[in-house]
């Protein structure tokens, strides 16, 4: 149980096998964080999680939204979002969604970091001959990842199309079955929290998505599919976790 501060975040690691993964891409290495709510007071562990990213950087950080806690005043997080994101290294950049808890003002508020906040919209990395296709969803409301929106970034009818993996950030879980529909190899989430208070063995209470709570948290298959749902790295409305414990995912890409 983590009551009042959190002192550590475990660190979970994925081995995700991609059908027609580019040679280059075998190895890579994704540093999956979300649900941070940062807020007045700056946690421990995440001292402890910048200094391990510090000494062995990932290939590519993704955060899934929620970079703050507080829905109405962000300035007073915005100085710790600065320490949290500055710490953070990696050797392709660090890219993030905005949450429910960030609303669109969060954007005009940060100042300039080393981050890329994506909004519904997508874009091409090159990591020497091979491409990845990263797609960030808008998540400040559950309609921002609609199926018109999604469709509009990736669309049916290119289903099959040989662009480079499709990597997709969402802040919602349950975006993860119109994205398989349309071919997408990975989809990284959060919102969940894993239920944050859990029964023992981790079964939560609530989960805020309509997907089954097994998806809640960790990796699954939704057809060919990846989703990989983040227990979060922070608290939200009160600070106790209870069978549920913050977490960082590491994903490395396997080929299959």
């Amino acid at each position: 149980m983590e009551l009042g501060k959190l002192r550590h975040l475990r660190w979970q690691k994925y081995d995700l096998a991609i059908d027609g993964l580019h040679q280059q891409l075998v190895g890579l290495r994704i540093l999956h964080l979300s649900d941070i709510h940062i807020d007045r007071v700056w946690m421990p562990a995440w001292s402890e999680l910048l200094e391990r990213v510090q000494a062995d950087p990932p290939d590519l950080i993704c955060i899934t939204g929620d970079l703050v806690d507080d829905k109405f005043d962000h300035r007073h997080a915005i100085p710790l979002v600065e320490r949290f994101v500055t710490g953070l290294r990696s050797r392709l950049g660090t890219y993030a969604i905005l949450g429910n808890h960030d609303t669109e003002l969060l954007p005009l508020r940060l100042p300039e970091l080393p981050l890329r906040l994506m909004c519904s919209e997508r874009l091409e990395l090159r990591d020497g001959s091979a491409a990845i296709q990263l797609i960030g969803l808008h998540g400040v409301h559950t309609l921002d990842a609609s199926e018109a929106v999604i469709d509009a970034l990736l669309p049916l009818s290119q289903t099959g199309a040989d662009e480079g993996m499709k990597l997709v950030l969402s802040h919602y879980p349950g975006a993860a079955i119109p994205l398989a529909k349309r071919g997408a190899n990975i989809v990284l989430a959060g919102h969940t929290h894993g239920g944050q208070v859990c029964l023992p063995g981790g079964i939560p209470l609530m989960t805020h998505d309509h997907l089954p709570k097994r998806f809640a948290r960790g990796a699954h298959h939704i057809g060919k599919t990846w989703l990989v749902t983040s227990r979060g790295c922070g608290f939200s409305k009160h600070a106790i976790r209870l069978f549920c414990p913050a977490e960082a995912i590491e994903i490395t890409l396997v080929s299959a």
